[in-house]
């Protein structure tokens, strides 16, 4: 069969449309090259024989797995160790004293953090590093990583089976991550760097499609949504903001990628800086009192 690309804009709308149903993610005419480079390879897979052709059998078979294929191709998985920098620099300055401090005075009982598009796990292993690290440095007494709850999720189920693993090759390991770090919680073996049992086993991954209900999550201290808001339409991004929030405690912090989006959470959240870096805190929703 001779490879075929996506020939008429109608196929391109469809395309998108599917995605944008099925996972949030809006792919502009401009970049209409991605869905015919990662998705062509299904037209041999279904023995279907144009684009138009692959959509109706995806329609008429609704199946999952391979539904869950296609999600997995169209994704960016870009990400790097402490990408950005900032983020963790604000935990171990302004946010993790005074959470600690509340585990230590019995105010809370854990503490909950959430990587919203954790990828193939850097974003969330850098947190974990960063509060072992900041525990160890302080000598904190009483106070482990038992005292926190991490939780990450992606929509990629090929990302989360990679980052459940915690190896990575050594071209991944050097983006973003200094060699103080890498010495204190990695071990080359078989041509791989293996992070911390310790560290790896403190993380619960699964994998989440954000456009679904977040109610059985339950509540955060702090969640990481970076990065991802910019593949989704106006109306998504505003609704996951609305739900980020209700999923946040009273003055839970939300980090975001560092690009102005700030429009999309002043109603429900006080912006915070450091440097050129912004970030967001929960507001606490007023009583409104019915007029008799």
């Amino acid at each position: 069969m001779e490879e075929q690309g996506l020939e008429n804009k109608n196929e391109y709308f469809l395309f998108r449309n599917y995605i944008t149903r099925n996972c949030g993610i809006v792919i502009p005419i401009e970049k209409s090259y991605l869905i015919e480079t990662r998705l062509s390879k299904y037209l041999l897979d279904t023995g279907t024989n144009s684009f138009d052709e692959l959509y109706e059998y995806l329609v008429k078979n609704n199946d999952p797995l391979l539904i869950q294929k296609i999600i997995n191709s169209i994704t960016t998985n870009e990400t790097k160790w402490f990408r950005d920098e900032a983020p963790w620099t604000v935990l171990e300055e302004t946010l993790l004293p005074k959470l600690i401090n509340d585990l230590v005075t019995g105010k809370k009982s854990r503490i909950r953090i959430w990587s919203a598009a954790a990828s193939t796990g850097q974003e969330i292993y850098s947190t974990v590093m960063c509060i072992d690290n900041y525990l160890n440095k302080n000598n904190i007494k009483g106070i482990s990583l038992k005292n926190f709850e991490f939780f990450a999720t992606d929509i990629s189920t090929h990302v989360i089976q990679k980052a459940k693993s915690g190896r990575y090759d050594s071209i991944n390991i050097i983006r973003g991550l200094n060699e103080y770090y890498k010495t204190k919680y990695f071990t080359e073996t078989d041509f791989a760097w293996n992070i911390d049992p310790r560290i790896r086993d403190a993380v619960n991954f699964t994998n989440y499609n954000l456009i679904n209900s977040y109610n059985n999550f339950g509540l955060f201290d702090i969640i990481f949504c970076r990065y991802v808001l910019i593949y989704f339409s106006g109306s998504l991004k505003t609704e996951i903001a609305e739900k980020m929030h209700g999923s946040l405690l009273d003055k839970g912090v939300l980090f975001t990628g560092n690009y102005v989006i700030h429009d999309l959470f002043k109603k429900n959240f006080d912006s915070a800086h450091y440097e050129n870096f912004t970030y967001y805190i929960k507001k606490e929703k007023k009583n409104e009192t019915a007029s008799s």
